[in-house]
């Protein structure tokens, strides 16, 4: 898993898992050899702290496992098994305790684990929340709707998916929707008196109209996100809205890379995994490819001196959301990229965008009606409570 980013009182005095990787080998083996002549007595006590350490530990983990949408384990054979899911099964009391987690793009959100899944829009996630944790957890179904409620205020249940997305806004995604509407009107015009040579802007006015729009997506000093989705889809089908309208050539190239780069930088992790395995390639029923994104430390198909990607997006690389293909600005050649396949091996030397228009807008309305669809049949009511044996009060 990645380092943690959770802050929570509850956990402030929790300390590492004692054989978590960092202390020396041959202090474990002094510890651990002692051991050949315990006392079954002692060596339950030792088991027992070490249960109470992994379940102090549990929050924190599962928090950062939630909003980074992580697997088990990046060497697993399945594609789709998560992290969060696999520690929620051993701490279903876990769900829907609360507290504050900072994401990759370094957005403090306070949640609990299950909101943490609906702001970030991993409705895959929440679908195997309500049919394998939530039965284990008494009036379990109530309050996931509580919560919904919550982080939703503005959406009633049940959920109604021809709605579209609008209707989980808060006045922070609605007020963070019309600012990057205004600041693609003002690239675009900026983009318009700009001839982009070789895919770079020419003129003060292109790049700095870019870099209000990163302001625009960047961490607010203070800010902590209560509600809503973390990251509207709507943002980047707006700006998919306004790439078909740049010309070709370098000025789309220029776009491509600046603009709709620096969206998928500040997209959430879910959706990263999505773009990663490319929209046309998504399939619905078993959700994203989640061993890659664009947030993980080692992108699949990324040269590893090139790897991460998440501090290049936007800037000197461009992932194609169709098919999650990657390109960087060639060392030789000015004006052009090279671009790599799913396995690692260069494809071409070309331009950052391909000729004719990628459909980028309705693959993102597609990823948008599929996701809400999902969310309708997870929050529908009035559901049945089949709640299992092992209840957690």
């Amino acid at each position: 898993m990645s380092d943690s980013r959770y802050e929570g009182a509850q956990l402030s005095q929790a300390q590492p898992p004692l054989f978590g990787g960092g202390m020396p080998r041959n202090v474990r083996e002094e510890i651990i050899c002692p051991f050949t002549f315990t006392s079954i007595k002692a060596l339950g006590m030792f088991a027992a702290a070490c249960q109470k350490t992994e379940a102090d530990t549990a929050f924190l983990r599962l928090m950062t496992a939630a909003v980074e949408a992580e697997p088990m384990s990046y060497k697993q054979e399945d594609e789709t098994s998560l992290a969060s899911i696999a520690i929620l099964k051993r701490h279903p009391e876990l769900l829907f305790v609360k507290g504050i987690v900072t994401n990759h793009v370094g957005s403090k959100i306070f949640a609990s684990p299950y909101r943490l899944l609906l702001g970030a829009g991993d409705v895959w996630a929440l679908k195997q929340v309500h049919e394998e944790i939530i039965p284990m957890i008494k009036d379990g179904e109530v309050r996931a709707q509580d919560q919904f409620k919550e982080q939703f205020p503005n959406c009633k249940l049940p959920f109604d998916p021809e709605l579209g997305e609008a209707a989980l806004y808060d006045e922070r995604n609605k007020k963070l929707i019309a600012q990057v509407i205004v600041q693609l009107k003002t690239i675009a015009d900026a983009i318009t008196d700009d001839p982009c040579t070789n895919g770079v802007a020419t003129r003060p006015e292109t790049t700095a109209a870019v870099a209000v729009l990163r302001e625009i997506f960047a961490p607010k000093q203070n800010e902590v996100i209560r509600a809503g989705l973390h990251f509207p889809l709507a943002i980047m089908q707006e700006i998919c809205r306004v790439y078909d309208d740049i010309p070709g050539g370098g000025k789309s190239s220029f776009f491509s890379r600046e603009v709709i780069g620096a969206a998928l930088g500040a997209s959430t992790a879910v959706d990263g995994q999505c773009y990663k395995v490319g929209l046309a390639n998504l399939s619905f029923e078993q959700g994203p490819e989640r061993r890659d994104g664009l947030f993980c430390r080692r992108p699949k198909g990324i040269p590893q001196n090139l790897a991460p990607i998440s501090d290049k997006l936007g800037r000197t690389m461009f992932v194609d959301p169709r098919d999650g293909e990657a390109c960087f600005q060639s060392s030789s050649l000015v004006g052009y990229f090279v671009w790599y396949d799913k396995n690692g091996v260069p494809l071409r030397v070309a331009s950052p965008v391909r000729g004719g228009r990628p459909g980028w807008f309705e693959l993102h309305g597609k990823l948008m009606s599929g996701k809400n669809f999902v969310l309708g049949e997870i929050m529908r009511l009035p559901r049945e409570e089949k709640t299992s044996r092992c209840v957690i009060c």
